[in-house]
């Protein structure tokens, strides 16, 4: 059925999407720990019209619309929390169309020794998953989950905000690429090996969307995600981010479609520690 291969595809997505919010959102270096902002912001997704010839009789995604809301506050040095929901509704070449909304929260340690995340996904107003975990850093990376599995990764495999350390870190460098073994609890248990590829374009965005505080100054890099030890990549990415940790733009591509989301609408926000 079109509609379970919409859930497959869509659920990838999202997944693969909420590595990199969180890449783009959390930092604990020196260089960017003052940067960083507490803030609401929503994106549009919309598919990316390749103009490729299509082979008769294959199923392929005709429209693709929605918005994705995230909200980032950082809990008075503590952790950053987050609140993320993405509403999107697909239609393929028959005509048949899904509408899926995926609910994730995390609340991740600044020091990126512990993380616990909810991840929600609906198809259709029906709830297909739910996946409640607290994952934790010592010897080794392990996490436990609400059914009370437990799963174990070496050492070498990070939370996400040490991996966007190292991103952030190279704004700075000379490198033009940079790996990692990288947990982020959206597929409990696997680990992605990202390798993200530094380009030299600088992007600016509108004024209209950019609020005073926030740098307009975006840098383009590449990113492409494995699983499993595969060589092929299951998914590569562009993104347009800044020093803020804060991304403008996102092209996500599959090897049937892309899809784009585009900054709408960013709001600054603080939280009183007193």
């Amino acid at each position: 059925m079109i509609v379970n291969t919409f859930s497959y595809t869509m659920n990838i997505f999202f997944k693969i999407l909420i590595v990199t919010i969180i890449y783009c959102f959390f930092a604990d270096n020196i260089y960017a720990k003052n940067n960083l902002l507490s803030y609401q912001s929503e994106y549009s997704i919309n598919l990316f019209e390749s103009g490729e010839t299509r082979i008769p009789g294959k199923t392929y995604v005709d429209k693709a619309s929605g918005n994705l809301y995230v909200d980032w506050i950082n809990n008075c040095n503590n952790s950053w929390i987050s609140n993320q929901r993405m509403v999107t509704r697909f239609v393929n070449s028959h005509g048949v169309g899904t509408l899926s909304e995926i609910n994730y929260s995390v609340n991740e340690s600044t020091d990126g020794q512990k993380m616990d995340f909810v991840l929600e996904i609906k198809e259709n107003a029906e709830l297909i998953d739910r996946t409640i975990g607290k994952a934790e850093k010592n010897d080794e990376l392990t996490v436990n989950l609400r059914d009370k599995k437990t799963i174990t990764f070496s050492n070498d495999v990070i939370f996400p905000h040490k991996f966007l350390e190292k991103i952030i870190d190279n704004f700075q460098s000379q490198k033009k690429m940079i790996i990692g073994n990288v947990y982020e609890g959206t597929i409990p248990d696997k680990y992605f090996k990202i390798s993200v590829f530094f380009t030299d374009e600088i992007v600016r965005e509108s004024k209209k969307i950019i609020p005073k505080g926030v740098i307009n100054k975006f840098k383009k890099i590449r990113m492409a995600y494995y699983k499993d030890n595969i060589q092929t990549p299951i998914f590569e990415q562009t993104v347009h981010l800044n020093e803020q940790g804060i991304a403008s733009f996102f092209k996500y591509d599959y090897p049937d479609y892309s899809l784009l989301l585009n900054l709408e609408k960013i709001d600054l926000t603080s939280l009183s520690c007193e």
